[in-house]
């Protein structure tokens, strides 16, 4: 599973797989869905886009076009999101005031979207499907551009992709033997964690495991896109810690495999930003997945002082 949803979000062929720019995902709602049993990883019904940055953000691929059909109640077109003191940028000289609103979403002072979800128990029927399995996968990816407000890279943006999957039947019969009885056993889903481009990680969770083939679960992915995907460092292992756990078949089987303690909260951050922006404010751009504990999901973009990005571990010594 950790080669299928890396070839969705990445497009690329699984001979390709590790040279993957760098990305972070999460288990954003994982729920069984037989003999009324609660869900294991749990989250409300809505994701939250919060822009806590300086930098305009587009969002879509698109002005208007709709995003990520199936995976919402009603519907959401390409926008953007206005950088926090926007009328008062100084790299964005206006004098005839700001420019047009026209595609600006938001609502709070237009820094905040939050898009309706359709109902979690079911796998969203998003736009691309991968065939072959017992339960079809469904995924859509949409670009977001940073410091820009018209959907399109250029010398002073970054880019990443946002990619939901959605399935049904995440898990793997197999069969144990206990005492002289063969033990028809579920084994675990496997998820995403982090990439560095060069090393990408998955995990077994008991946190994740289900009673039949049958379940819903749906996963978040952001990663690096364009020419300067592969300058944005994964930050997973400073949010929620990182926990070895013994690994499998591979060149070196049984080793010690590290993997995110948490399964619902990943990100990716690009060093100072700020550099490419073209401001003097000496800013990280910092991208957050989060959900569960029966709160929004969330898609978190903050700005964090270069010289002060300590409580993010592992950050500055990549950038280096």
């Amino acid at each position: 599973l950790c080669a299928l949803l890396l070839l969705l979000t990445t497009g690329c062929s699984l001979a390709f797989a590790a040279a993957a720019a760098p990305y972070a995902s999460i288990v954003a709602y994982n729920e069984r869905l037989i003999n009324g049993e609660k869900p294991n990883i749990s989250t409300l019904g809505v994701l939250d886009i919060i822009n806590m940055t300086p930098w305009n953000i587009s969002i879509g691929p698109s002005l208007d076009t709709p995003m990520l059909n199936g995976m919402t109640n009603s519907a959401w077109h390409g926008m953007w999101l206005a950088g926090i003191n926007y009328n008062n940028q100084p790299w964005m000289p206006s004098p005839n005031g700001p420019p047009s609103t026209n595609g600006l979403g938001g609502s709070y002072a237009f820094h905040s979207f939050q898009v309706g979800l359709s109902n979690l128990n079911n796998a969203w029927v998003l736009n691309k499907t991968a065939t072959g399995y017992s339960y079809p996968v469904y995924y859509d990816t949409i670009p977001i551009v940073f410091n820009s407000k018209t959907f399109t890279q250029g010398n002073q943006t970054v880019a990443l992709n946002f990619s939901p999957t959605s399935t049904e039947g995440l898990g793997v019969i197999y069969y144990q033997l206990i005492g002289t009885q063969n033990v028809e056993m579920v084994y675990p889903a496997n998820a995403l964690s982090i990439g560095d481009g060069t090393n990408n990680y998955g995990w077994n969770s008991s946190d994740t495991t289900i009673s039949t083939l049958k379940s819903t679960t749906h996963f978040l992915t952001i990663q690096g896109t364009g020419t300067t995907a592969n300058d944005w460092k994964p930050i997973t292992n400073g949010l929620g810690g990182m926990t070895a756990y013994k690994g499998a078949d591979g060149s070196a089987k049984g080793a010690p495999v590290q993997a995110p303690t948490l399964l619902t909260v990943a990100g990716l951050v690009y060093p100072n930003f700020s550099n490419v922006a073209g401001d003097t404010r000496s800013l990280d751009l910092v991208v957050i997945l989060q959900a569960g504990g029966y709160g929004d999901m969330q898609l978190l973009f903050l700005a964090v002082p270069n010289g002060r990005d300590t409580f993010l571990p592992g950050v500055s010594a990549v950038r280096k």
